[in-house]
């Protein structure tokens, strides 16, 4: 029995609860509660599964709470409603004469949409928007302030203490949606909520909105709810609590967020013992860490974990505002606009506005770089005014020259027009960073670079310190017109990662330089619907490429010549992942260019959730040094973050070249050296991340002189023989492996 007295927790005096699965629901269960609906009032309140999925569906009345389970959705009947949900549909959720509260609305209503293919009518969300997986304590207080003086922010916090997922408890859910209808038709409430509707909208508007909003909230459920934050070793302890210094940008220490915690786990006295703490300052590498234990000097910090998911990004944010304003009416985003229809709805595209260039667009570069005919083709597509050609997407293997092409198309466009404008966007600061370099390279100066504090202060200056002149940091972003006209300096070309173009401090730039040209580098790695806000922003005009969506694959352009990786490997990749459709100009053709490390007896541990191979990484070290000892440029990739720390840790310990040495696979796309130490760690019986062609292509393809693969040999020949490293190793021969034992002879040179 469970309340309907505003306390929620008292268990006297409750509701009448009838709890139905899905395939036992009729429509007598809903009539009950509809007949005891006071104005026809009711709340919602879901419980959503691991893939966002609704469990459970509550609805309640004052009086009376009906809980209704679902099963779990098979893929194939994505869309498509059941005996219970239409019977839900038909009754309650689309019957506009039934008003329906609940805390967060927009995430009910697309995830029915998703789904089930249900449609919702004037449903009211107590709570606004929110990207975030929290539901903030302050914000809870708010939309029922007024209602009652018991309803304490405490209260609240640990009444969505399981943010409506799959832990919630039944009786949780059922004051949830009990409150909601007490809050939402309560004349004392402060608060106005916001009124959702998806009956209205077109069946394909709605399917892809609703598919684009539930991803998103299935990618930041992919996100690590546990960090643990790589500190150096030097701790000092003060009166305002210790300084510490992150080791590592990914898992640096930051500014908590709401339900974001610090754990620490400390040696002192003889004992160890875990201790609560906050963030009270981060400038930078360094920290200050507020315990809630006073500490000794002499502590020693065994490790630092945060708790809690990253916050949203600026584009995550942006996008889920905008989807929920579909929604709401506020935005006609999938009906007007020539560029959502191009990517989203091809066959509802109507003729282009005409565009009108200064003077004729021509293919203009440096000296400086040379054009193959595919890349020709692909620059003449982007500067091209064409129908056809104002969505564009170009592809090609890594190594082909992808941002050879974006230099010579932005050189070419903004030499042939005086009023154009170039957006370079890409989806990490690397491969902006990449693409600022060529454009040095193509001798076009006159660009600014959009970086992130957070990213460059005391991490990364000295990958800007080329073009210092053309930066502008987040923090010093103009306010006003007169300070943007000053820092852009006539510029016309602006570099940004996704994240800070849709800064809400970015608007004085775009008022000056509009986006009527946005190239998006590394386009696979940016989920479509991250383009929707890109797209929204009320100074874009004239958007002539962009990228990524299938249709679009029709007359996409390849780039057919790649000139990174030794002929050997590169016409594996071609035949392998590219049909043989990728040729190879490259002067080094000898098999030896990619060699293999036999280590017997290697075997791979586990570590948290991930794994590490010390047998492997002494060997990867003693070939590093060899390396490093001989000038020759390289980088080390591994599969697993253990083992990328351990091999690391290792470096430094040698004394070895260990800063910007040692990375992931993810971390490491759009990168390349010389010289490539792959330590696969996986020996035993299962192939792990061996299993996902598309990095694995990546982890192969960043040489430009030699690699060297760190396994065992039976594991590749074995367990591994079908994935890309196995058939690398069976098509190079039987020469291609070295036996660790020689190198170690050799000195660590696998060349030999």
């Amino acid at each position: 029995m469970i309340p309907r007295q505003p306390t929620l927790f008292a268990l006297e005096d409750g509701l009448d609860i009838q709890v139905v699965d899905e395939d036992d629901l009729q429509f007598q269960h809903i009539q009950e509660l509809l007949d005891s609906a006071v104005a026809s009032c009711i709340g919602l309140a879901p419980i959503y599964g691991l893939n966002v999925a609704l469990k459970t569906l509550t609805l309640a009345s004052n009086t009376r709470a009906l809980v209704v389970h679902f099963h779990r959705v098979d893929k194939a009947w994505i869309g498509v409603s059941g005996d219970a949900q239409r019977l839900l549909e038909n009754t309650v959720l689309r019957d506009a004469s039934i008003v329906k509260y609940a805390f967060t609305a927009d995430k009910l209503v697309y995830t029915l949409a998703h789904w089930y293919g249900v449609r919702v009518s004037s449903t009211l969300s107590l709570l606004p928007p929110q990207a975030k997986d929290e539901f903030e304590p302050w914000a809870l207080e708010n939309c029922v302030r007024g209602v009652s003086s018991l309803l304490s922010m405490n209260l609240l916090a640990d009444l969505f203490i399981e943010q409506e997922g799959k832990d919630t408890s039944q009786d949780d859910t059922v004051r949830q949606a009990w409150l909601a209808q007490y809050a939402g038709s309560s004349p004392a409430r402060h608060s106005v909520p916001i009124v959702y509707d998806s009956s209205g909208l077109q069946y394909m508007h709605l399917q892809e909105a609703s598919k684009l909003y539930c991803v998103s909230l299935q990618l930041r459920h992919l996100k690590p709810n546990v960090i643990e934050n790589e500190i150096d070793e030097d701790v000092k302890v003060g009166t305002g609590g210790l300084d510490v210094t992150s080791a590592r940008f990914k898992t640096r220490i930051t500014q908590a967020s709401i339900g974001q915690r610090l754990e620490l786990m400390v040696s002192q006295g003889g004992r160890e013992f875990s201790v609560e703490a906050r963030t009270s300052k981060v400038e930078g590498r360094g920290a200050r860490i507020a315990p809630t234990e006073t500490l000794c000097d002499g502590v020693s910090i065994i490790h630092v974990k945060t708790h809690g998911r990253e916050p949203p990004t600026n584009a995550e944010e942006t996008r889920h505002r905008l989807l929920a304003g579909i929604l709401q009416g506020n935005f006609t985003l999938f009906d007007n606009n020539h560029f959502v229809r191009t990517i989203f709805f091809p066959e509802q595209l109507t003729p282009w506005p005409a565009l009108v260039s200064a003077r004729e667009r021509k293919v203009r570069f440096s000296d400086r770089i040379f054009l193959n005919r595919s890349q020709g083709r692909a620059v003449e597509a982007i500067i091209s005014l064409e129908d056809r050609h104002r969505v564009v997407l170009i592809h090609g293997p890594p190594g082909t020259g992808k941002t050879t092409v974006i230099a010579a198309g932005t050189n070419s466009i903004v030499d042939s027009d005086p009023n154009a404008t170039v957006w370079l966007v890409a989806h990490s600061n690397v491969a902006v960073k990449n693409i600022a370099e060529k454009l040095l390279q193509s001798e076009l100066l006159d660009f600014k670079i959009i970086v992130s504090k957070e990213f460059i202060f005391d991490w990364h200056e000295h990958l800007y310190q080329k073009f210092e002149r053309n930066l502008i940091r987040t923090d010093s972003l103009p306010r006003d017109p007169y300070t943007a006209h000053r820092m852009l300096l006539g510029s016309r070309v602006i570099l940004s990662t996704l994240s800070n173009l849709l800064n809400p401090n970015m608007m004085e730039v775009m008022a000056i330089v509009p986006v009527k040209t946005l190239i998006v580098d590394e386009a696979s790695q940016i989920e479509v619907g991250d383009y929707l806000p890109v797209i929204h922003l009320s100074h874009i005009r004239e958007l002539e490429s962009i990228f990524e969506k299938r249709h679009l694959r029709m007359d996409a352009i390849l780039l057919d010549t790649q000139y990174r990786m030794p002929a050997p490997i590169g016409n594996f990749i071609s035949t392998h992942v590219y049909n043989g459709q990728v040729y190879t100009s490259h002067p080094l053709a000898s098999p030896n260019t990619c060699r293999f490390v036999h280590i017997s007896d290697t075997y791979e541990e586990k570590r948290g959730n991930s794994w590490v191979n010390l047998r492997e990484a002494a060997v990867v070290v003693t070939i590093a040094r060899h390396f490093a000892a001989n000038r020759m440029a390289f980088k080390i990739i591994t599969p697993y973050d253990p083992q990328r720390l351990h091999i690391e840790k290792e470096l430094k310990r040698e004394r070895i070249p260990h800063d910007d040495a040692v990375f992931n696979v993810d971390s490491f796309q759009g990168n390349e050296s010389d010289y490539i130490i792959v330590s696969l760690v996986r020996s035993g019986n299962r192939l792990g991340f061996l299993q996902e062609e598309r990095r694995v292509n990546v982890m192969l393809t960043r040489c430009k002189r030699g690699m060297v693969i760190c396994s065992n040999r039976n594991f590749v020949e074995g367990v591994a023989r079908e994935s890309l490293v196995g058939k690398l190793a069976t098509t190079l021969g039987q020469g291609t492996w070295i036996d660790s034992a020689w190198v170690l002879y050799f000195g660590g040179n696998p060349f030999h």
